[in-house]
């Protein structure tokens, strides 16, 4: 062996060897979080029964819409007077994937949030909950990326 490779070795051996004594000789005060594990486990249930409480009650966040939700109704062609700018656009499961930004006589600009794209107007369809395409927002962030490649 070299004498630089057993030089590395040792130097190696005698980090690993240091932090481990180190390790082992500790403070004398328990770890944070650790302790007596009864303790532990009562705080965990009461932590678990809070939450499944406050699941089970009901109560809903500030963030959730109050008004009821109506099932979607079969979807339907998008007609261009369906198209306005600020319009949100779902995909076929619901997701959101934007908003209309423009709209002229052969497509509509589509503003993801990250980038803008125009998208043509037969690819629209709408149901009671408004605006959607009818392909997933997987489906369409990638051929989003494949428009914006050049390929």
């Amino acid at each position: 062996m070299r004498n630089i490779d057993r030089f590395l070795v040792a130097t190696a051996l005698s980090i690993s060897a240091a932090s481990a004594a180190n390790a082992q000789a500790g403070s004398g005060q328990p770890a944070p979080g650790s302790g007596n594990s009864t303790q532990i486990t009562n705080g965990n249930r009461e932590n678990n029964a809070g939450y499944n409480h406050v699941v089970g009650s009901g109560v809903k966040s500030a963030t959730v819409d109050d008004a009821p939700r109506a099932k979607p109704s079969a979807p339907g062609p998008a007609t261009a007077a369906d198209l306005k700018a600020g319009s949100a656009l779902r995909d076929k499961d619901g997701v959101k994937i934007g908003t209309i930004d423009s709209v002229d006589a052969d497509g509509a600009i589509v503003n993801t949030g990250q980038t803008k794209i125009k998208v043509p107007l037969v690819a629209f369809g709408k149901d009671n909950q408004g605006l959607l395409l009818g392909i997933t927002a997987a489906r369409f962030n990638e051929l989003v990326a494949k428009a914006h490649s050049g390929n």
